[in-house]
């Protein structure tokens, strides 16, 4: 017997009523024939009062065409379902409007289906207010965030700029005798010129070596101007070899002026990388300084360059007077330094300068033999056929 069969009205009718939703039914004509408990609850209305009238009568009279419309759209089937939340006697609902259709499939009305959703709509309240003010403070914080960021790069910009001109500090000795040397040759050009006014192949020859001088003097005053000025951080594609030529540039004055022998191995093959020149050339030559510091008189200092698939490697050893094993790991702290007149800032700069370029320094030392430091940098490859991919990498220069 089918299970239709064994359900009689009234059971059907207590089953409805023990539901904790409402249910209402909406003929064709937009009578209400049947209402549950909960209905009548929800919408403090009685069933002997309302069953057999139109269910616009449940709504204000200024909403009644409305009302209509809705339950044409129904009956012609524009609409087949609708949802919607609704807040009466200091209660939320959900109302859903189902239609129905007998087995032929014509439309025999509507089932309103009503649930109490009070806890549930004011615990989603109060969660978005939560949200809204946890977005509120995650802004505040992301903009502290974000001034302390900047401080800290302008921190960072002054203390690459006060490393800078401690490192002019250490070779001005050596650059005084660089400026020297074509001073005294451009004297002694102009007392020959002098002595024999009259002399135009002596005129001639003693104005270009003249001129040769002050060429070089320009050159070496240009060269320090540009490693002095500040500097606004920009990525561009950069060859390793040319940094490394610029950083021995810039220390060449103290290397002569210890008669250090520079030994260099740079790659023949294009090493490029995606950097800064301006901040790179600082980190190597603040190796290359510390390596000067370390060596002795007539020491020896190695500089080589080689890449692989993915990375880029700069080399600096020198057999200088090493590094203590207990003392190693310090190295990279700000204002650590074990130099009288030291900062403490060169290799805690060029420590954050590599990291932002996306690299790391490694460094070996021991005592009385010297030290190695290894500067590794992402490479990017330029090849037509594309056998590896542009390096990409975020940051500003710390």
């Amino acid at each position: 017997m089918p299970f239709s069969n064994l359900v009689d009205k009234d059971l059907l009718f207590k089953i409805l009523d023990a539901i904790d939703e409402g249910i209402i039914f909406v003929d064709e004509e937009g009578r209400m024939l049947y209402m549950n408990k909960s209905a009548e609850k929800y919408r403090n209305i009685k069933n002997e009062e309302r069953l057999g009238t139109s269910v616009v009568m449940c709504h204000p009279e200024s909403i009644h065409s409305k009302v209509l419309e809705v339950l044409e759209n129904f009956k012609k089937g524009i609409v087949t379902k609708r949802h919607k939340i609704v807040h009466a006697n200091g209660r939320y609902y959900e109302n859903i409007y189902n239609v129905v259709h007998d087995d032929n499939g014509k439309y025999i009305g509507l089932v309103l289906e009503t649930r109490d959703i009070t806890e549930k709509f004011m615990l989603e309240r109060e969660l978005k207010k939560m949200n809204e003010e946890l977005e509120r403070k995650v802004k505040e914080r992301t903009e502290e965030i974000r001034m302390a960021y900047e401080q800290l790069r302008r921190a960072q910009e002054v203390l690459m700029q006060v490393e800078k001109m401690t490192s002019i500090g250490r070779f001005v000795a050596g650059l005084a005798h660089e400026i020297n040397n074509p001073l005294d040759g451009i004297q002694n050009c102009i007392r020959a010129v002098l002595a024999e006014p009259d002399n135009k192949q002596k005129l001639r020859e003693f104005l270009g070596l003249a001129l040769e001088g002050l060429d070089r003097i320009e050159l070496i005053v240009r060269r320090l101007l540009d490693y002095a000025k500040p500097h606004i951080f920009e990525r561009i594609d950069l060859n390793i070899n040319d940094i490394i030529e610029d950083a021995l540039a810039i220390a060449q004055f103290r290397i002569k002026d210890k008669k250090i022998e520079v030994e260099k191995n740079l790659s023949d093959e294009e090493l490029i990388v995606v950097g800064d020149f301006h901040y790179l050339e600082q980190v190597f030559a603040n190796i290359i300084f510390n390596a000067i510091d370390a060596v002795n008189f007539n020491g020896k200092i190695e500089i080589e360059t080689f890449g692989d698939d993915k990375s880029v490697f700069v080399k600096i050893k020198d057999n200088g007077c090493g590094i203590p094993e207990n003392i190693l790991n310090k190295i990279f702290d700000p204002f650590f330094t074990t130099k009288p007149n030291g900062t403490g800032l060169g290799l805690y700069l060029s420590y954050n300068v590599v990291s932002s370029h996306g690299g790391r320094i490694e460094v070996k030392s021991k005592v009385g033999e010297g030290s190695i430091f290894t500067v590794i940098l992402p490479r990017k490859i330029l090849d037509e056929n594309k056998q590896g991919e542009n390096v990409k990498y975020e940051g500003s220069y710390y």
